[in-house]
This record gives structure tokens, sequence and C-alpha cells, in this order.
């Protein structure tokens, strides 16, 4: 022990001779430098280097500078300015003050913001100098005054309410602030101002007009009602359209309400908004909860309207009559609510199908229906009969045509060989009958006359595609119309108003229609094995006869074509293709038609389209051929045409016999007679004109010539040199004034302009042609008296 004391002495004495000893070596500042950086290195030694690089400062004097700073600053500072306080990196700053909040719960690190209780102590204080002086404070306007987050500072001023402020925050939003005082005040004057109304009065003009706070003023609003203090109610809730009505209003508007409603039968939505119901219908529920009513879109009607609808629909049910619904009820109910409350009575009676409502108002009973429907069955039967007797092409369908082969079964064995029979003796008969010929020329007279009608389907090509074909087959054969129906109803039907006939009239359309459908197809199908039918086929005879005429007259008209020029040639043989060609052609498709009971009395009627649909009836080997002839007449030239025909003939089983000079000097005749016998007639000067044309180039050329009247020009050419000078000069002449004549219609037509000049110009004209036009008959008629008939 004693050794060790001395020891201790030994090394005191060492220490005090070390400090009193003068230096002999001391350290530089760059060593000290490096032997700092190198126990920071080696994690031996804390320090931060200052910005300035003169100083080390360690941590923990940056925590007692940064609080010191902080007491400084009144408990709040922003830790950009601490950093140049400190004067050293600003994430050691930002990292100490971090570990500050996190150590102390009375220090708060928000948005780079260093904050203890102390101020927000002294932020509550002032806070509260403001609240007792206006009663009533906002956080957003504090937040905005001290620059703060509002869930912050409501959370600290709610830590400190009652002790540093003496104030509450109101329940229903918690961003505001007030005192009882202001409370007391505030429902003082609500409860005085609601005690004054009378009537109903929206709680948003309240607010705007007495500067209420919206949320206080609905907590002591609803507080008041509740416990009783005020008479009244709030409807709609917390909401812009929130309604405060007193029960002095309600128990007028209840009265006025339950009178209505006994009295009339129905309330009117409208009407009860209009009395300041904000919600009729929720209204009508709890005011009615024991009555039966029916709620409409515009309205609610009682039981007993109810009751009289379905007594009428009843009524008019059981006597097979209507009624209108619309003169027993109220005139606001809108169609809508017209429609609702009939079909519920229809309904409720259970007469959904015995009755049906037309025009929206109108209960109709299914026999009134059906005993409409029956006025038309004789007019229905009777146009259906004449239908099937002119157009039944339109009306046949192929399901109509397997049952009519049913029909005619039986009869087609003895039918084939009927014909057969007719065809050999046909065979071994002669031709040449002069009244045939007649006929063929007395038809191309008539088409020559109505050319421009054959020139609209000119260029027309035929679609048949099926839903082409039901449309035609709907439009083809329409029964009536609406407003033919309403004329046949008021005669038919009485004590019926106008309007109710109208709709009548409108719903009866579609079932008529199908009706007469049905009728058309079993008139159809009993015609099909009526022996009767057979009489009205022409007879082979006359129909080989005719078409042999008709072939003859063409070929001799095309013979004629060949004095003309090739473009002359081809206007020509279109007009001889649209007319002559275009009759053999729907001679031949009739006669196949009536195999296929799609046969029509006259076959100048034949359109096109019939055509082709008759043509797509018929058999492979019969089809091909004739459909070949009926593409040839949309042609240039008549010689693929009388190829066709006599192809054709051979396909329908008709001998097609040429023409020789006999019959073609008979033709020749014949067609000379008819353009004589028109000529007579004729006072029109261009039909004159193209009559005596066509005359003397008959005479002339000994040819029969069907042109039409736009190659009258050049037909009086091709005369020069064949007729006399004088007849050619009357031709010339009187074709200058036809032309005149036609340039002024047409001029007087487009303009419309009535001068004096042009008027005695046209006059002049006339005057010309009347005096030339007796002459110019004569040359032909003349010719007839003194000629010798042709054998």
């Amino acid at each position: 022990m004693a050794a060790d004391w001395e020891e201790i002495r030994r090394l005191a004495a060492d220490f005090q001779r070390a400090q009193f000893a003068d230096t002999v070596q001391r350290l530089s500042e760059r060593n000290c430098i490096e032997i700092i950086v190198k126990l920071v290195q080696d994690k031996k030694l804390d320090v931060v280097h200052t910005l300035d690089g003169k100083e080390y400062i360690t941590p923990a004097q940056i925590t007692r500078e940064i609080r010191d700073e902080l007491y400084v600053h009144g408990g709040r500072i922003n830790i950009v300015d601490l950093q140049q306080i400190i004067n050293v990196d600003w994430n050691h700053v930002e990292s100490r003050a971090g570990d500050i909040a996190k150590s102390d719960k009375g220090v708060h690190l928000l948005l780079g913001q260093l904050i203890d209780d102390t101020y927000l102590n002294r932020l509550a204080e002032d806070v509260n100098d403001k609240l007792q002086e206006a009663g009533l404070i906002s956080i957003a306007e504090l937040c905005k005054n001290y620059d703060l987050p509002g869930d912050f500072l409501s959370e600290e001023l709610s830590k400190r309410l009652g002790k540093l402020i003496q104030g509450e925050i109101d329940q229903h939003n918690r961003g505001v602030i007030f005192t009882r005082a202001y409370v007391a005040r505030h429902k003082a004057r609500i409860r005085g101002l609601f005690s004054a109304i009378t009537r109903p009065t929206p709680v948003s003009s309240m607010i705007g007009t007495f500067a209420f706070q919206e949320h206080l003023l609905y907590s002591v609003l609803e507080e008041l009602v509740n416990t009783g203090r005020l008479k009244g109610s709030v409807v709609g809730g917390r909401q812009d359209k929130a309604m405060y009505i007193p029960d002095i209003y309600s128990r007028t508007q209840n009265a006025w309400v339950d009178s209505f409603l006994q009295q009339n039968g129905y309330l009117e939505f409208d009407a009860l908004v209009r009395l300041g119901i904000p919600d009729p219908t929720s209204y009508i529920r709890n005011r009615f909860k024991s009555s039966k009513l029916l709620f409409l879109r515009g309205a609610c009607v009682g039981q007993n309207l109810v009751d009289q609808v379905e007594a009428s629909v009843e009524e008019a049910v059981n006597s097979a009559t209507w009624t209108d619904i619309q003169a027993i009820l109220p005139s606001c109910l809108s169609m809508e609510d017209v429609g609702m409350l009939i079909n519920q009575a229809m309904r409720n009676t259970n007469v959904l199908s015995a009755a049906r409502v037309l025009g929206e108002t109108v209960v109709v009973s299914e026999k009134f229906l059906s005993n409409c429907l029956s006025l038309f069955d004789d007019t229905m039967l009777q146009k259906a009969q004449k239908e099937v007797k002119n157009n039944p092409v339109f009306l046949i369908t192929e399901d109509d045509l397997k049952q009519a082969a049913m029909v005619m079964e039986c009869s087609t064995t003895s039918k084939k060989d009927k014909r057969d029979a007719e065809r050999k003796k046909k065979a071994t008969e002669g031709t040449g009958s002069v009244k045939s010929g007649g006929g063929g020329n007395a038809r191309e007279i008539r088409i020559r006359k109505t050319k421009k009608k054959g020139r609209k389907d000119e260029d027309s090509d035929e679609e048949n595609s099926p839903s082409q074909q039901n449309r035609r087959k709907q439009s083809a054969a329409p029964f009536m119309a609406q407003e033919e129906i309403i004329a046949v109803l008021e005669e038919r039907v009485s004590d019926c108003p106008e309007e109710i006939l109208s709709e009548l009239a409108e719903h009866l359309v579609r079932p008529l229609a199908k009706a007469y459908q049905e009728v058309l197809r079993a008139v159809f199908l009993s015609s099909t094995s009526s022996p009767s039918r057979a009489n009205k086929k022409q007879s082979m005879k006359d129909l080989q006869e005719e078409i042999t005429n008709l072939f003859n007259n063409i070929r001799l008209f095309e013979k004629g074509n060949k004095f003309f020029s090739d473009e002359t040639q081809v206007h020509i043989s279109k007009h001889i293709l649209k007319t002559l060609c275009t009759d053999v052609t729907n001679i031949l498709v009739n006669f196949l038609a009536a195999d296929l009971m799609m046969s029509v009395e006259n076959p100048a009627t034949i359109t096109n389209e019939v055509r082709v649909k008759i043509l797509g009836r018929l058999s492979e080997e019969t089809k091909g051929p004739l459909m070949k002839l009926h593409n040839c007449l949309n042609g240039k030239t008549v010689e693929d045409f009388l190829t066709n025909i006599e192809t054709c003939t051979e396909v329908c089983g008709l001998m097609l016999k040429k023409g020789d000079k006999k019959r073609e000097r008979q033709a020749l005749f014949l067609h000379r007679q008819a353009l004589t016998e028109q000529l007579k007639e004729a006072e029109d000067p261009a039909l004159i004109l193209h009559l005596t044309s066509v005359l003397l180039f008959q005479a002339s050329t000994h040819c029969m010539l069907h042109a039409p009247g736009r190659c009258v020009p050049q037909i009086i050419g091709t005369l020069t040199g064949r007729i006399p000078t004088d007849q050619q000069q009357l031709l010339a002449s009187y074709q200058s004034l036809v032309v005149k004549q036609l340039v002024s219609q047409s001029s007087k037509l487009e303009e419309n302009d009535d001068k004096v000049e042009e008027q005695e110009e046209v006059r002049g004209v006339r005057m010309q042609l009347a005096a030339l036009t007796p002459q110019l008959k004569d040359l032909m008629l003349s010719q007839r008296k003194t000629s010798v008939t042709e054998d």
C-alpha cells in the first residue's frame, strides 16, 4: 500500500515537471486537421465541419444551438433560417431538428418549421381574444392568418378548448369555433324570426338575408323544432331546397288538400308544388296512408274516379261499343296519365283481351271492331274478284302456284292432249286472214300515237330482288285508303264523332289489308278450278294468226327501213322494237302466263316489270329463249328480234308462217287503208305531215314504213326525186310551217312572252297551215279515189 502511494507521488511529480517544463515541439494547424480527419474516418470522433471551414462542431452542440434559437424566436423558426444561423450543412440541421421533434412531445416539425407548445399556447390566447370579440371564428381564416395546416391547427386548438380558449366547435362543421354567448344570441334571433313566419319559407333565403351561419342555423332550428319551441317542421333536410313550414300553414294546407281530394277525386302534383309542397308524392303517401290512391306521372287519383273509369270500360265491352274516357277525366291529366289510368282500369276489370285503346283515350271493344270489319266484306270480295281478273301477276306467290297446281293436276293431261291436237290441226291449215292483218296494222297505228309512253322504260334494267318483289306485292293490291274507310264508317256507323272515326279507320287499315290479301288468295285459288277460265283463253288458231301477221308486218317495215341512212335506220329500228316487237313479245308471254294463272285480258298492258316477273316463273327451257327475246327489245336492230322470235314460237308450240306475195300485197293495202282513214280524221298539222309523208313513201317505194315523228324530215328527204316537184315543194313548205309552229309553241311555254309581233307571226303561220292542209291531204285522198284496189 505504501509502495503504491509512493508510485502516485512520483507520477505527480513527473506530471508537475512536465507542466512547468518549456515546450520543445508543437503541432501545426495542418497536422491538427489531418489528425481530426483521421479520427473522423475511423469513427473515433463525431464532429461536423462548418460551412466556412474554420470550425468543427459536435451534434450535441448543434442540438443545443437549435433549442436556443427556437426559444429566442418565440417557439417557431424555419429550418432554412436555422441553417444560416448555425452555419452548418442543411442536412445536419434537418436531421437534428427531426431528432428533437421525436424526442420532445412539446416540439413539432411541420412544413419545414419547428414549433413548440409555448408558441401554440400564445396562439391559442390570441385566438381566444378574437373569439371573445367576434363570437365566431373560422379555422380556415386562422390557417390563412397563421400559415398552418387546418388539421394540425384544429387538433391543437381542440386540446386547448375550455382552458386557453373559451368556446366550442360546431359538431356538424368542425371548421367553426363559437362562444356560448354567440350561440345564445343567434338562438334568440332564430327563435324570434321563425316564430313570426306564417307561410312556407326557404331556409336558404333566411341565411342570405340575416347572415346566419348555415350549420349553426340548422342545428338550432332542429333543436327548437324538436323541443316544440317552434310550431312547424323543416322539409328537405340540410339542403338548398330546405323549407320551413309553420304548423298554422300546414293545417290550412292539409285542409285544402283534403277538401280538394274529396270533392274532385284527384290531386295534381304541380298544384301541390305551387301550394308550397316540394315533394308531393311523399307528402300524399304520408298524409293518406290508409286511402287507396293510384299514383300517375303528374297526379294521383282517388278510388271513386278509378271506379267510374272501370264502369265505363265494362259498359263498352258488354254492349260491344266504344267509350271516350277523356269525357269523365279531369282536363289537367296528361295523355300519359290517361293511358296509365285506362290500362289500370282494364287490368282491374280483366278486359285486356276484350278491348283495346284507340287514340290514347277511346276504349273500343273487340266485338265492335269485328262488326266494323264485317261492313267491308262485300266490298272486299268484289274488289278481290276484279283485281284477280285484271292484275293477277302481282297477287300470286309460290305457295299459291303450288296450291293451284294441285287443283289443276287432274285436268293437266286432258289439256295437253287437246293442245297437241290443236297444234297438229294448225300445222295443216293455211294462212292469209285479212281480218287478222288489219288487226295487226290497227295495233301498229294505235301504238304509234302513244310512242312517248313506251320510251319511259327504254333504258331501264329490270331487277328482281326478293325485297323488291315483296314491296311490289304489298303496294300492288291495296284495299282502301284511310279516307275511304272513314267515308264508309261515317255512312254505316251512327253516333260516332269524326275524331273517333279517324282513329278507328287508322286502326282498321292493317286488319283490312290483311283480310283483303286472304280474300284475294281465296278468290285466286277458286278461280283456278273454274271451268269458265278455259273459255277466256284465246284460241290457238287466232293467236297463231295474230303473231304471224305481226311478224310479217315487222319484216315489211324492216324492208322499208333499208332506204334510209344508218343513223336513221337505228332510230326507226328502236321504234319498231318498242312498239310492234314489244306487242309480239307480250302476246307470247301472256300465252305462257295462262298456264301459270297469270295472264291478263289485254297483253298490251304488260309492262317490262310484269314481263320479267312472268318469265321468272317459267321453266328453264322456255325461260332462256324468251329472255333473249326480251333483251332484244332494248337493242338497235330488228334482225336479232326476227331470229329469236322464230325460236320462241317453236318453244311455245306455235307455227310461224312466213308471208308470200299475196299476203304482202294484202298487208300493203290494209296498211295504206288504215293510214288514209286516219289522215281523213287528223287535224294536227304535225300528224297530217307525218301520215302524208309515210303514205307518199309507200306509194313511191311500194314498201311499208313504221317510223317515229322525229324521222319525218328524213322521210321527206328520201322522197326527193321519187315524187313530182310540186308535191315535193308542198311538203317542204308545209314542213317549214309546222316547224315554225312547234318552235313558237315551245318558246311561248318557256318565256310566256305576249309580244304583239310574235302573236301576229303565230297567227300568220296558223292561217297558212289551214290553207295548205286540204291540199296536202288531197295528195293521198285524191289518189285513193282514183286508184284501183289491189287484189
